[in-house]
């Protein structure tokens, strides 16, 4: 009887053991099926009700009005950011789905959380030292818009979201300007967690090639100098040799300079409306996977999934170095003098990487028009050395202030540096301040809107020194902080996409007063008698320029734009600055 009840647990402890190992989840990728937006989120509840190390969080809504979801996967009990920070533990976070007809990772990420969290291949190695947090549907209300004519590039999976949320954003243009709900819970749940990597998951077309997955890195020159060093001699060569090393090999995002990319491709830099540009002005190292839109469903899943994987473990491996390189990144950052605003890329510089194509061929027939058409032919692949251009540099600076100084008439902006946790104070009293501050001297206007702005462009500006008056309640903000890069980004009018290029500040641009031809003229006639050097200048422009003589309306508006009457706030940026 005794040896009876030992066997009958021995089998039960067996049987519990292994089905600890069993997958919990049952995904359809191979059926070139992806997961409904409910379908998804439960899976990761079931997750969550089976182990105790994992969490699926709310934090806030989305323009769908579903909250925007994280699971958590730790190797314990505990979800709290501030306290696994201080344990030393660094922290990765996945974004998915923010194209909702770009699954791949929605998928891949459903996957690996479940082999994770069982162990399989000794996954959860990764986890005595890192942190994963999977955002699992970003674009919520694209997820919920399905159908099977969304993506029309692409013939599997046979149904996906729609490339909107729920308020027609492109929420991969939104990460700096925060117009959607979206945008904003993620600032906040960005800010909370502060990842020490971040990758986004997405799908492309563009060329025909033969890989399944590609990579848009962080850019290294847009780093401090520990950083890039990082990136290019660890970071980088890590992850693409570790993925050789798989089923899936790895190539940088084709990013066309030619029309054949055997001529050579180009490394991107992506600012801060994108997600991994808006990561890397935190000092973490954000980055895309590009699953690449002519490859069958299931591997592009598969591909993510490796490349998710080399990532995690590149992390946990390098969990240490990867923490240390950040602060001393951002040491150096707020030690520097000036801030490169605008780059350019170094045509000069480059070095070969092994691609593997096919032919271009610009005289394909159409089977749909008969016409000819540009295409590739994929009987006649090759694997050569091209160039990869991947240097920038660096086409304008700024020299960095002390502090910035920004009136809290600003709300949506002082919102915006809340959401973030950008560190300021308040001035106690009403004050004047010697600033230096600029002013819009042009700029360029988009033609159509662009993601729901008119996003100004090409700006040029100059500086002056002027005492102006702030008043109990502005904003005094410290650049030399933790997040400088944000700041610079964000408040320098100039900066790529800064808030006055997404148009935060559009109200300078509207002249607020103006003059009568009939009205100014017994302020203009006193200006003239009370200013005998002005009147000498305005007479002798009279005597100079025939033209300028005969308008009645010019000769006023040249004494109301070069006096005092002139209206010193219009285009003046209202931001301060103090060196």
């Amino acid at each position: 009887m005794k040896n009876l009840i030992i066997t009958i647990l021995l089998v039960t402890i067996s049987f519990a053991c292994f089905a600890q190992n069993q997958a919990l989840l049952h995904l359809k990728y191979e059926q070139n099926y992806t997961p409904t937006y409910y379908e998804a989120i439960d899976m990761f509840k079931l997750l969550d009700g089976h182990y105790e190390n994992a969490a699926l969080i709310e934090n806030g809504l989305t323009d769908s009005g579903k909250p925007l979801h994280t699971f958590i996967i730790n190797n314990e009990k505990e979800f709290n950011p501030e306290k696994i920070k201080k344990q030393g533990k660094s922290v990765l976070l996945i974004n998915n789905g923010i194209h909702a007809g770009e699954p791949c990772g929605i998928d891949a990420s459903l996957e690996f959380a479940d082999n994770i969290l069982r162990n399989k291949d000794g996954l959860a190695e990764i986890l005595e030292n890192t942190v994963i947090v999977i955002i699992p549907a970003y674009s919520i209300g694209g997820l919920l818009n399905r159908s099977a004519y969304n993506r029309s590039g692409q013939t599997t999976p046979y149904e996906t979201g729609f490339r909107g949320n729920a308020g027609n954003y492109d929420l991969n243009r939104d990460f700096l300007k925060c117009d959607s709900e979206n945008a904003k819970n993620f600032n906040k749940l960005f800010t909370l967690w502060d990842p020490d990597v971040f990758l986004d998951t997405h799908t492309t077309n563009g060329s025909e090639h033969q890989y399944s997955v590609t990579l848009i890195a962080p850019q290294p020159d847009m780093f401090p100098p520990t950083q890039e060093q990082f990136i290019r001699e660890k970071l980088l060569p890590e992850l693409f040799s570790n993925m050789k090393k798989g089923e899936y090999e790895l190539i940088p995002y084709v990013s066309w300079m030619y029309p054949d990319p055997k001529r050579g491709i180009k490394m991107t830099q992506e600012t801060g409306r994108y997600s991994s540009g808006y990561a890397n002005l935190f000092h973490s190292y954000g980055m895309m996977t590009e699953n690449h839109v002519y490859k069958n469903y299931p591997d592009r899943v598969k591909s993510c999934y490796q490349f998710i994987e080399v990532l995690a473990r590149f992390t946990a491996e390098h969990s240490s170095e990867i923490i240390e390189s950040r602060e001393k990144g951002i040491q150096e950052s707020m030690a520097a003098k000036n801030y490169p605003i605008n780059f350019e890329l170094d045509t000069t510089q480059f070095r070969t990487i092994e691609f593997k194509g096919y032919e271009v061929d610009e005289k394909q027939i159409s089977p749909v028009s008969g016409l000819p058409r540009f295409g590739y032919d994929k009987t006649q692949p090759y694997t050569e050395n091209i160039k990869f251009f991947d240097v920038y540099k660096p086409t304008e600076e700024v020299k960095i202030p002390e502090y910035y100084i920004l009136p809290q008439a600003w709300k949506s902006v002082v919102d915006q540096l809340v959401r973030n946790g950008i560190e300021f104070s308040t001035l106690p009293n009403d004050t004047t301040i010697e600033v230096e501050i600029d002013y819009i001297e042009d700029y360029s206007n988009a033609k159509i809107p662009y993601n729901g702005h008119y996003f100004h462009d090409e700006v040029n500006t100059r500086s002056e020194i002027q005492k102006i008056s702030y008043y109990a309640g502005d904003l005094v903000i410290p650049v030399r902080q933790k997040k400088l890069k944000y700041l610079i980004e964000t408040l320098e009018p100039k900066a790529r996409d800064s808030f006055f290029k997404w148009n935060f500040f559009d109200n300078i641009l509207d002249q607020r007063e103006y003059f009568s031809s009939y009205g100014f003229e017994e302020n203009a006639l006193k200006y003239l008698a009370e200013h005998p050097q002005f009147k000498k200048e305005f007479e002798a422009k009279q005597k100079s320029d025939p033209e300028f003589a005969k308008n009645h309306r010019a000769q006023l508006a040249y004494i109301y734009n070069n006096t005092e009457w002139a209206e010193k706030s219009f285009k003046r940026y209202p931001v301060g600055k103090l060196y």
